[in-house]
């Protein structure tokens, strides 16, 4: 679902699953031309983290944000009390290793410029696998 207005925002915590869930949606619909690995976010363009925090009122309402979104250099994502890769990791409750294989290069063989589909793909597998696992 997307959110035009922050009323329209649901105001409980969803858990790491919802989250990761939502994110999938939010790269099915994202252009190719903006997503890159090579950093979090700048100018319109970055990684599904740094996308989804930046333009997707939804993940702000459950508190992921960006840190210095002025500086390539500086930008990361934030969430609680954690920075980076800290808080991808405990703003969808997953590994740090979890983490880096779905959002960094080295989970998609060195690419920097994977189609966002593909991300989404992986994440929808990540969550299949770890259902049967619990279940």
């Amino acid at each position: 679902m997307i959110y035009q207005r922050r009323e329209d925002i649901p105001t409980y915590l969803a858990s790491g699953r919802e989250r990761l869930e939502h994110l999938a949606d939010f790269l099915e619909d994202l252009g190719p031309d903006s997503l890159t690995l090579g950093f979090w976010y700048e100018q319109g363009k970055g990684c599904a983290v740094g996308l989804a925090a930046a333009r997707n009122p939804w993940f702000q309402a459950q508190g992921l944000r960006l840190k210095s979104t002025d500086s390539l250099k500086d930008c990361h994502p934030v969430y609680s009390h954690a920075t980076d890769w800290g808080a991808i990791s405990a703003f969808f409750e997953i590994s740090m290793l979890q983490a880096r294989q779905l959002f960094h290069q080295a989970g998609y063989g060195g690419e920097l410029r994977p189609q966002p589909a593909r991300i989404a793909r992986k994440v929808r597998h990540m969550l299949a696998a770890t259902e049967q696992v619990s279940a």
